[in-house]
């Protein structure tokens, strides 16, 4: 049942729409007086207010609807305008009403429109929830996780952020070291300064040095005038260094010189310049193989790796892939302004399956994709790219002999579970049963952790 509040200074028109109302369950107040309705609206939570534009020559709808956005409520709000008041409509719809219909209303047109209201007003609540849920549960600056190891890696977080050293943040590509790079920046005492990132794989060595030391007017062919670098840009804030790895020796060696002195000498300069930066170095190699094979520095290396942070691929820790689905496919239904999108259980158990050779990234790519092959509310198996199908898990050994229904599923949820090397949050997800329920079948057999 629904709260609507009916206003209309009209008695017969209130008692009509209120009469219709009723009989399909809703509960009804009924207001002639503004004053008395808007106070009525501070005490109680209605979900849609159906109201006259006009009253006694002012815009009461306006009122109304300027309340309702003060507030950030959820109530729908369904005008009723006088017919050929298109000006009327114009506003109320500029204002954030839900509908607008046309007087004399016809009861039926009402009550479709009411439908329609609650449905809307049911999809944002759900989206409030799921966003706050997400916030509380999962995300740390924009960092969505359940699992143990992004729980260890975010406690790290934490902690590194209360000092200004130097950190090397090492993990395969798309696994988010940006992001954890970000959320070190945002907690530390330098968060009210810049934070700039240049993946140092991407741009020509030439460029590269000019981007991070800066030049002098006529240093170089083309330049054309004097130009900061990088390290001063970032002045009392925090520079990432991506692909740290794919740095040339010479680049590596004015990197040692700017770090050890904590000054910079622009290209073409004989000044150099104080810098006050935290250095956050990001590769998908590991550097101390690097190091061994004569390709980095390691006197850079001991520099860089004050801190070290390893982030695990996304195979390592299925726990985050439903989460970090949910959130993405959430994500970019809200840009492509469609209304929230579920996960089928078996295109669940799909994701969870895959082994994201391209991590974090390659999910968000896959859940941008389905959301615009998506033609339900739910999202499919088919509307996964091919490339999320992975091998599929094997059937378990085939009974010796006939048994009870009870005992194959018995052995089919055990073999799933060894499968997964006893991860139950895993082996829950895969059958498409809840937590609860292994918990509680796991008991009656008398299964104990290995």
């Amino acid at each position: 049942m629904a709260r609507i509040l009916v206003l209309d200074e009209q008695q017969a028109v209130r008692k009509e729409l209120s009469v219709s109302l009723r009989d399909k369950g809703h509960g009804v107040e009924e207001f002639s007086d503004a004053a008395q309705a808007l106070q009525r609206m501070e005490e109680e939570d209605f979900d849609v207010v159906l109201c006259d534009f006009w009253a006694r020559e002012r815009p009461l709808a306006l009122d109304v609807l300027a309340w309702v956005k003060a507030r950030e409520a959820t109530t729908e709000v369904i005008v009723l305008a006088h017919q050929g008041k298109v000006e009327d409509a114009v506003r109320a719809t500029k204002e954030g009403a839900y509908d607008v219909l046309a007087r004399p209303c016809d009861p039926n047109m009402v009550i479709r429109t009411v439908q329609r209201a609650l449905e809307r007003k049911r999809l944002k609540r759900q989206v409030r929830h799921l966003s706050s849920v997400l916030k509380r549960r999962f995300r740390v600056e924009g960092i969505v996780y359940r699992s143990e190891q992004m729980a260890e890696i975010i406690g790290l977080v934490k902690r590194v952020s209360q000092v200004d050293a130097t950190v090397l943040i090492q993990g395969e590509s798309g696994t988010g070291k940006e992001l954890i790079a970000r959320a070190i920046h945002a907690q530390s005492a330098r968060r009210n300064g810049p934070f700039h990132a240049i993946d140092c794989g991407s741009i020509p060595e030439s460029l590269l040095e000019s981007e991070l030391f800066g030049h002098t007017k006529g240093a170089f062919t083309g330049a054309m005038s004097a130009r900061k670098g990088l390290f001063e840009v970032t002045f009392g804030g925090t520079l990432l260094l991506d692909e740290v790895g794919e740095l040339s020796l010479p680049v590596q060696v004015r990197l040692l010189r700017v770090l050890q002195e904590r000054e910079v000498r622009p290209l073409g300069s004989d000044r150099a310049h104080k810098i006050d930066v935290r250095i956050v170095a990001a590769t998908n190699k590991d550097l101390q193989k690097e190091v061994s094979r004569g390709a980095f520095r390691e006197d850079l290396f001991y520099r860089l790796n004050v801190i070290s942070m390893q982030i695990p691929p996304l195979r390592e820790r299925p726990d985050d892939i439903l989460p970090l689905a949910e959130f993405f496919l959430q994500n970019y239904a809200k840009r492509a302004r469609r209304s929230p999108l579920k996960i089928d259980p078996a295109a669940g158990n799909l994701l969870l399956r895959n082994r994201w050779s391209g991590n974090v990234r390659e999910l968000e790519n896959a859940m941008q994709r389905a959301v615009a092959l998506a033609s339900g509310d739910t999202l499919k198996v088919e509307d996964l790219p091919y490339a999320t199908v992975d091998e599929p898990l094997a059937p378990p050994p085939p009974l010796d002999e006939e048994g009870t229904l009870e005992d194959m599923e018995k052995r089919y949820i055990l073999y799933v579970l060894n499968k997964h090397k006893g991860n139950r949050a895993h082996t829950a997800s895969v059958l498409g049963i809840g937590r609860n329920t292994l918990w509680r079948k796991l008991k009656s057999y008398g299964y104990k952790d290995r």
